[in-house]
């Protein structure tokens, strides 16, 4: 029977989104760049492998892109039997980007607005300079499926398409001849398999509005956070005060944590845990300056409750969860931050003890025994939780911490919120100056211990920048030392309000998009095609 006469099966075609590539963990566009895998990406399609054992295929078509060609290669590789012929073309590339490739997503969103940056990456926007304009892509991608995809569906074969987000989302609309102006993004998980005939399914479970809001809330967390403190403030104000369990407080902290790491490329944590200006910054910021600052306040005899007291215990907080959400979103790579945390949350074993030993008279064991637990204890737990899910789980995992981001902000947000709650407002002339002044120091050390001219300079800074401070409420909660617990309340304020004079001193310290050490960062080939020039089209065999 005529190919054209023959309605296609869709139920036989399945698509496959590339693993997690380089560009993937660090929140930037890859587009015709050619970004290899990460270690998740190659478990990703290991485990695609795995659950899709059964089905046989009779024709693979895959973009020359090497994310999406070793993709397919783990997945057809790990099949008993013979392999499917795996049929390389040109047209499934990535739509080209221009302007917008190796840029940071958060950058561009906070830059020209979610609808915008939306717009530019489904259509076409005077935002994005040089590249393929939607009609070309929409064009090649058309070209592909009206000449090669639906003919092999007609003859009755099962096909696999592996290719890039944008490709697979087009192809879906293609589908469901749906209007262009309907196109948004589906979100698609990396390598979760989609069957043709599940699509509409698949896309009517997709919000674009709330979608969006879900980004609003990530990329805008300094506003979330800041409108957090004016609800608890503005209820407190009102007479609605509350005390909060710590247990509670720090089981947001816990969930927040684990959320935020499901999205972390923590397989790859090894290179930066032991990169020496990682540690050297560690050491210096949460050992050395503590340890040293609490021994001068012992010296000069200060306080349980002195200025200098509690500025060495801010000093020794490890840096927070948050600092890897500010860190998406000001442009920085993410795990440069991470591994901070981590370490940070290590010594804060040591400096904690030694500091907390040195300022506090009274109950100073149970303090260093709760501050250990709160702070490295946290830290270690949702890392070896989250570590476990990624291996176990690696689509689902790395899908839930992409899509749920919000839901970390919004928890952490709740938790400002309580605190509020519980804050003796009348002890705003006695912790207020206090508080401004160590928001305001912590960024001053940070600037000063940050490396210059780095690709990691923006992952230092936020990293010194945001101590958890979380930890710290709860630490005095559980101690009952209420003075520590209400500057630590009072410093929130600061903190997340100066977030706004970090978003703006973020544009001197990240890395450009055309900077030439991004290709070696990412693992992209020196022989990598620039952006506007294609890779050399592959012939299709013959059907």
């Amino acid at each position: 029977m005529d190919d054209q006469a023959t309605v296609p099966s869709f139920e036989r075609l399945f698509m496959v989104r590339h693993g997690e590539s380089t560009c993937n963990s660090v929140h930037r566009i890859a587009g015709q760049r050619d970004a290899p895998l990460t270690i998740l990406g190659r478990v990703q399609a290991h485990k695609v492998a795995h659950s899709h054992r059964g089905q046989r295929f009779d024709r693979v078509y895959v973009s020359p892109l090497s994310r999406a060609y070793e993709t397919a290669e783990i997945i057809f590789d790990d099949r008993r039997g013979a392999a499917p012929p795996i049929v390389v073309d040109a047209r499934l590339m990535e739509r080209d980007f221009g302007s917008y490739t190796l840029e940071s997503k958060s950058i561009l969103q906070r830059r020209h607005g979610i609808a915008e940056y939306e717009r530019a990456m489904n259509a076409d926007s005077p935002t994005m300079h040089g590249g393929e304009t939607s009609g070309q892509f929409k064009a090649r991608v058309r070209d592909f499926y009206e000449q090669e995809l639906l003919p092999a569906l007609r003859r009755g074969e099962t096909v696999c398409v592996v290719s890039h987000k944008y490709v697979v989302e087009l192809i879906c609309r293609f589908i469901l001849d749906r209007p262009a102006e309907e196109s948004y993004d589906l979100r698609l998980p990396n390598s979760q398999m989609l069957q043709g005939d599940r699509i509409r399914g698949y896309v009517e479970h997709e919000n674009k509005t709330m979608n969006m809001v879900y980004d609003w809330i990530v990329v805008n967390h300094p506003l979330v956070f800041c409108l957090g403190l004016a609800a608890g403030l503005l209820g407190n104000l009102a007479g609605l005060r509350a005390h909060t369990s710590p247990y509670l407080l720090l089981l947001l902290l816990v969930v927040a944590s684990v959320v935020t790491m499901c999205r972390i490329e923590l397989e790859n944590a090894r290179v930066f845990v032991t990169d020496r200006g990682i540690l050297r910054s560690v050491a210096i910021r949460y050992l050395v300056v503590p340890i040293a600052f609490a021994i001068l306040a012992y010296w000069w005899n200060a306080g349980t409750g002195s200025t200098t007291m509690f500025a060495a215990i801010f000093l020794a907080t490890p840096s927070s969860v948050v600092a890897m959400t500010v860190s998406r979103c000001l442009g920085g790579m993410i795990m440069p931050t991470f591994a901070q945390v981590l370490l940070s949350s290590a010594a804060a074993g040591i400096s904690f003890s030694a500091v907390l030993a040195l300022t506090l008279k009274d109950g100073v064991a149970s303090a260093v025994a709760v501050s250990v637990a709160t702070s490295t204890g946290v830290v270690s737990a949702a890392y070896v939780l989250v570590r476990w899910l990624r291996r176990r789980s690696p689509i689902r995992t790395a899908t839930f911490g992409e899509r749920n981001g919000y839901v970390a902000v919004l928890l952490l947000t709740a938790f400002i919120v309580l605190v509020c709650l519980k804050l003796d407002l009348t002890g705003f002339t006695t912790y207020g100056p206090m508080a401004l002044g160590i928001a305001i120091g912590l960024r001053l050390v940070a600037a000063l211990l940050k490396r210059r001219r780095h690709v990691q300079t923006l992952d230092d800074y936020t990293a010194m920048t945001y101590p958890n401070v979380f930890v710290v409420v709860i630490i005095a909660a559980l101690t009952g030392d209420t003075p520590l617990e209400q500057v630590a309340i009072w410093t929130l304020l600061p903190m997340f309000v100066l977030s706004f004079f970090d978003s703006w001193y973020a544009k001197f310290l990240v890395v450009a998009r055309d900077d030439t050490r991004w290709p070696a960062v990412l693992g992209i080939p020196a022989g990598d095609p620039a952006p506007g020039r294609p890779l050399p089209s592959v012939s299709a065999p013959p059907g």
